[in-house]
């Protein structure tokens, strides 16, 4: 035999009353669990309104989060890119200036002159690489004209002027824009 007990008689059928006691008894009963019912499916609503809106919230927090990460990686690329590019340009200009500091004599004031120019223009385009990187990450975008609305699309007109590359190096002596050298 099995060792459960039995179950024990609903509260309705353990008083005494007649039937129509026990109709409207069971219509209570009945109108409690309906009651109980619909506040429980109220309540499931609101946790599935509110479980979706979370959702949508974390998946839009992730893109967010995703397109700030390749954003990053990508300065991060082009920061080496550019480094790498100023180490080269900085051999350059150490082995030119060493190649003509070696051959100027202790009398000649051209030779001086023209290292010291050197080594001045090499500072220059030092700093002007420099600039011109922190002008495009601390958010500065100079202010041009508005355009008037055409009713031709553009296509992809370039911000610097027609000397300069489409990434704002001076096509003759490759110097971010402002060149110095040509004045343009």
């Amino acid at each position: 035999m099995s060792a459960t007990p039995p179950p024990l008689p609903s509260p309705i059928a353990t008083m005494p009353m007649g039937f129509a006691g026990q109709l409207k008894a069971i219509q209570d009963n009945q109108r409690r669990q309906e009651q109980r019912i619909t506040e429980l499916e109220h309540e499931n609503a609101q946790l599935r309104a509110a479980q979706r809106k979370l959702q949508e919230e974390m998946t839009a927090r992730i893109t967010t989060l995703e397109e700030h990460n390749a954003n990053q990686a990508a300065r991060r690329r082009e920061t080496v890119c550019q480094l790498l590019n100023l180490r080269t340009h900085h051999q350059e200009a150490t082995n030119a200036f060493q190649m003509r500091s070696q051959d100027i004599q202790p009398d000649d004031l051209e030779g001086m002159l023209s290292v010291y120019a050197n080594s001045i223009t090499t500072v220059m385009n030092h700093h002007q690489r420099i600039l011109s990187q922190l002008r495009s990450y601390n958010g500065y975008n100079p202010t041009y004209a508005t355009q008037v609305p055409s009713m031709h699309p553009q296509q992809g007109q370039s911000v610097y002027p027609m000397a300069y590359t489409a990434t704002g190096y001076c096509r003759a002596h490759n110097i971010p824009y402002w060149c110095r050298t040509c004045g343009q």
